[in-house]
């Protein structure tokens, strides 16, 4: 296999290490676009940032669920032309491609449907390894299929400019923005070089593909990028973030994360739910395949891990009564669940699986929302983050009145 270097973008900024900046520019540049975002619903943490900057409405979203597996991939191109479709002074769609768990959206399809509506789109591609955009026989990344702003956050975050209509437009925002925020995000420095050679990257790409071909061949445990074809909105997989189905093998994707312990083959492994295991390759070294595999393979199982994984439909979410800025930065009380209902929740509460907020701040807290949000607290494997406690007995309120709802 040879690598052919992919083509840049027209324009790097890259910012602090570590930082949320590439989103908070985001948020600084979208009121000079739009009075709304649209944003992809389970985003990162980082573009929730953005929208409290910026101080704009948003529209979420859905992503497609995945209940074969408990998790969330990608929004569709149809469900993005449903929510542009005939309203107004819209900013710009956020999406988020590849997902965590390896699936890559239809940039191409989502561009030309934002461009149609006369909007950008911004793609996160925190997920995406930093060598993908650099060979082009690997993985193109958004910027090839058309999108107009590519953004990563974490330990290197990074705003890429594409070659889109909307170029011209955001350019001068960016650099504006980089200039306000220069003694935070580091403006001065030029784009940092690709960190590792060809040799390390076709070393991970072939160790991927063992990785995935073992698993297959070993029939214990499953690939979740090989249910991608059945799922709408996804074209492939990205082919250095492997997704494994380990509860098929008899053991939870948490369970088999404790099992391989403080060890160096854990350093390949980015996350893990109560159903997968997710492993990431070329950022770091290249990890003994054999060892992993055996490691993986050796894990005791766990009877009642062989359950099906809980599969619930998700609530409709309740009327957004306050933006995500006045919602996080007003004042909040901590009541019992029955009296949240018709009140603002001040916190995003995610139901895991499928990893997907169940309530975000501004939205009305509802009662089927609350029902929800308590099943999956008690069911088995289920995670509920960001309720005032675990067993979602109480949650966080915009100190305001109560709606009717």
């Amino acid at each position: 296999m040879s690598l052919t270097t992919a083509g840049s973008a027209r324009r790097t900024w890259t910012l602090a290490h570590g930082s949320p900046l590439s989103h908070c520019i985001t948020g600084l540049i979208a009121p000079a676009l739009g009075g709304t975002l649209l944003v992809q619903r389970d985003a990162l943490p980082a573009a929730f940032d953005g929208l409290i900057v910026s101080g704009l409405d948003a529209h979420w979203l859905w992503p497609t669920l995945d209940p074969a597996h408990g998790v969330a991939h990608c929004v569709r191109a149809e469900d993005l032309a449903a929510m542009v479709g005939g309203r107004g002074d819209m900013a710009a769609a956020l999406v988020v491609s590849p997902t965590r768990y390896g699936a890559v959206a239809d940039v191409r399809a989502l561009a030309e449907t934002a461009h149609a509506a006369g909007i950008p789109l911004i793609v996160d591609e925190t997920w995406r390894s930093p060598l993908l955009g650099r060979y082009a026989a690997l993985l193109p990344d958004a910027l090839a299929h058309g999108a107009d702003l590519s953004v990563t956050s974490g330990p290197a975050p990074v705003l890429r400019l594409g070659d889109g209509p909307h170029a011209e437009q955001i350019g001068p925002l960016i650099e504006r923005a980089v200039e306000l925020t220069r003694g935070a995000s580091c403006a001065d420095l030029p784009a940092q070089p690709l960190s590792r050679d060809g040799d390390h990257v076709l070393a991970s790409v072939e160790a991927a593909a063992s990785i995935a071909a073992a698993i297959r061949r070993e029939g214990r445990f499953s690939l979740v990028a090989d249910g991608f074809g059945d799922l709408a909105g996804i074209t492939c997989a990205d082919p250095l973030r492997i997704a494994v189905n380990t509860r098929v093998g008899g053991l939870g994707g948490r369970d088999a994360l404790r099992g391989l312990g403080a060890t160096e083959l854990r350093r390949s492994v980015d996350g893990a739910t109560d159903t997968v295991l997710t492993v990431e390759l070329g950022t770091g070294p290249v990890p003994d395949v054999d060892r992993f595999l055996d490691a993986l393979h050796a894990l005791p199982s766990a009877r009642e891990a062989t359950v099906e994984p809980l599969r619930v439909a998700l609530p409709e979410p309740g009327p957004c009564r306050l933006n995500l800025r006045a919602a996080v930065l007003g004042d909040h009380r901590v009541v019992p669940c029955a009296e949240a209902v018709g009140r603002v929740s001040a916190d995003a509460v995610t139901a895991c699986p499928p990893g997907v907020p169940v309530l975000l701040p501004g939205e009305v807290v509802t009662a089927e929302s609350v029902a929800y949000l308590r099943l999956i607290a008690r069911s088995r494997g289920g995670r509920v983050q960001g309720a005032a406690d675990a067993g979602v007995e109480a949650l966080r309120v915009v100190d305001e009145p109560a709606y009717p709802w």
